[in-house]
């Protein structure tokens, strides 16, 4: 038997166009680990036969390999107590590939398209059916959920969709016009033609001003659709939910529920960690009609509606910051990151910092903003004091103060940069802020991108520019330089200070701005509102896990925060059961200096969606969850780099019956925090 029958195109639910579907009999190729087997997802990345002109298949490998993870390797956990190849905690048999169908159909079109997948395995549980979806996590591609909540729900036989909430990796390199089409293989735009996922909206005239103008620059989807795509996440995530029950209606077999695929009949639960994590929360907001029985979210990033007087308090101490979207902590982080990793000389990448230029940061920081570094703080502290005074105003910002150890790591002004552009729906050629994207040479010169390199885009680059593509300071003394070795108008290296200093103004926009400026910071203001959540989930069950050191989706402006927008919709009640875990942060990366202070927040999400799983289908759908508290976990401790194996023993598991010490609370407004 083949591996897979061809690709068929058949018309499509209304609503969607180009959908193609695919059969894989699970021994050539499969849904959950493309054809490489759990062995091959732990070896290398899979090369195609011709990196210029990498298959759709070849492309959808790579992605897949990507999404698992495991080349990692185990002693942080990852693949031998949770992953793509544990259930329940047990290390599955055989090699793991699932045999099914995947469909693959795109809504809107351009700049404007949504992408999704849905995998039904053969063993699709249609007694009682079930269907898991998936939203990309972070601004990956639509597959980035296949070894995670992907694996889960196919292991549970249930069809899984997935959607890239419309900030998957396309793009258009300006110079060569290559885009990508809606299944990851790139060419010329007028062979591409109405299948290229993003169109940036320049006329042919414009895209020859423009590279002329700044030659060899790329645009990419999640900075430059002009459509704040975030807006629509959680329609997105209910669309893949309608598309996969209309798919299985549509391949009705014997053992269907006699009324069909519908909210009635078929348990559906959303899920997805950190931006996919917020989407599946917007799902549930969004959802009004009983779609979705219940939400499971890991370190979600949500822009929430204003508090309005909802508290947070930890150890019985209010938190100085809560609520901030992440426009605004990430542009305020960025300023203050460079001055502060001075405090910690041990932490991962403290050797590429550039010592004197983070002085000249710290010293720049010095001033009448109230948060940053006040100079009456600066004249008690001394020079030599700054540093400190820039991370206690990153504690002042909401941050954790154990996230120090951190922030370095977590610098990346492209974020904030490529956020503000999304919000305010700028195009490529405002170049907001003066900020661009194209691959540099040695010296930080933009510079042509090889073919290869623009072709593997869809496995290598999920949500960036293509890989090695690099921020780009276009307002550089000397002309546009990549943004990391940009310098200021003396001719130092600054970080572009200047460039943050104008997102930061656009996410915290003063009165007394320049008309343009204001213009820009209202057209900003307009996107994020239109993100923001509420904390309505309609009375879904909802089970949040996430990490008390996340220095990408800090806890005091995400998790916490909802927890009490969540109850005050209730009526006091909430429905969210949160899990704060202690030694936990945005990555479960391993590398050194992580390994031995660092537990995996993953293992606490595969066991929520089995909490969540055994609650739908085990106990019942009254039974309550586990009450929000704070799991207390252990370091694996040893020299950085030489950990011990993560062991049971370090991430005791979610408890049933939490001690009180160790029970998060809501009353009267106030989320209190042990």
């Amino acid at each position: 038997m083949p591996a897979a029958a061809a690709a068929q195109e058949t018309p499509p639910p209304s609503g969607f166009h180009h959908l193609t579907s695919v059969h894989y009999d699970g021994t050539g190729d499969d849904l959950l680990t493309a054809g490489l087997g759990f062995d091959g997802l732990r070896g290398p990345l899979p090369a195609p036969a011709d990196p210029d002109r990498p298959t759709a298949t070849e492309l959808r490998r790579q992605a897949v390999w990507a999404s698992a993870g495991m080349r990692a390797g185990s002693g942080g956990g990852l693949g031998r107590l949770y992953g793509a190849n544990v259930d329940r905690g047990r290390p599955l048999p055989g090699d793991g590939r699932i045999a099914g169908t995947e469909y693959r159909a795109v809504a809107g079109r351009g700049a404007g398209s949504v992408s999704f997948v849905v995998q039904v395995p053969d063993t699709f549980d249609r007694a009682r059916p079930c269907v898991v979806a998936a939203p990309a996590t972070g601004l990956g591609g639509v597959y980035s959920m296949v070894g995670t909540a992907g694996a889960w729900g196919l292991h549970r036989r249930c069809a899984v969709a997935y959607t890239d909430k419309g900030m998957g990796p396309a793009f258009d390199d300006l110079r060569s016009g290559t885009v990508m089409g809606y299944d990851g293989t790139t060419g010329p735009r007028k062979e591409v033609g109405d299948r290229s996922a993003f169109d940036p909206g320049l006329t042919d005239a414009e895209r020859a001003r423009f590279d002329a103008e700044r030659p060899y620059r790329v645009a990419y989807k999640m900075a430059h659709s002009r459509t704040d795509p975030q807006a629509t996440w959680g329609r997105d995530v209910l669309r893949s939910v309608r598309l996969a029950l209309a798919l299985l209606n549509r391949d009705r077999r014997s053992g269907a529920p006699r009324s069909g695929y519908t909210a009635a009949t078929t348990t559906v639960l959303a899920t997805g960690v950190s931006n996919g994590g917020g989407a599946a929360v917007a799902a549930g907001e969004d959802d009004r009609t009983g779609l979705i029985d219940a939400v499971v979210a890991s370190e979600p990033q949500m822009n929430l509606a204003p508090l309005n007087g909802i508290r947070i308090r930890q150890s019985g101490r209010a938190v100085p910051a809560a609520g901030l979207p992440l426009i605004r902590y990430n542009s305020l982080a960025s300023l203050l990151q460079p001055c502060a990793a001075l405090t910690e000389p041990s932490a991962p990448g403290y050797a590429t910092l550039d010592v004197p230029a983070a002085r000249r940061r710290c010293a720049a920081l010095v001033g009448d903003d109230p948060r940053l570094i006040t100079r009456r703080d600066a004249e008690r502290a001394g020079e030599g004091g700054l540093p400190r005074l820039a991370a206690r105003a990153l504690v002042r910002a909401g941050f954790q103060q154990r996230s120090g150890y951190l922030q370095l790591s977590h610098y990346d002004p492209q974020t904030p940069a490529s956020y503000a552009m999304s919000y305010a729906r700028a195009s490529v050629d405002d170049a907001l802020c003066g900020y661009g994207w194209a691959r540099t040479d040695d010296t930080g010169t933009p510079v042509p991108y090889r073919r290869s390199e623009l072709a593997a885009a869809f496995g290598t680059s999920p949500g960036r520019a293509p890989a090695p593509g690099v921020l780009i300071d276009e307002n550089a003394p000397g002309g546009p330089v990549a943004d990391s070795t940009s310098r200021g108008a003396d001719g130092r290296h600054d970080y572009n200070l200047r460039g943050e200093r104008c997102v930061d103004r656009l996410a915290f926009p003063r009165a007394d701005a320049p008309p343009a400026e204001r213009t820009w910071a209202a057209r900003l203001a307009a996107g994020l509102d239109a993100t923001r959540r509420s904390g309505d989930l309609h009375g879904k069950p909802a089970l949040i896990v996430h990490g008390r050191d996340d220095t990408r989706v800090p806890v005091n402006h995400s998790s916490r925060p909802y927890l009490g927008l969540n109850a005050r919709a209730q009526q006091g009640s909430s429905t969210v059961s949160y899990v704060e875990v202690t030694h936990a942060h945005h990555s479960d990366a391993q590398t050194p200096g992580l390994d031995n202070r660092y537990v995996p927040l993953g293992y606490y999400y595969q066991q929520a969606l089995d909490v969540m799983w055994q609650r739908l289908r085990g106990q019942g759908r009254d039974a309550a969850l586990p009450p929000s508290q704070v799991v207390r976990t252990v370091p694996r401790g040893g020299e950085p780099g030489h950990a011990p194996e993560l062991t049971p023993a370090n991430v005791p598991p979610i408890a049933a019956h939490p001690a009180s010490a160790d029970r998060v609370r809501v009353a009267r407004d106030t989320v209190r925090v042990p």
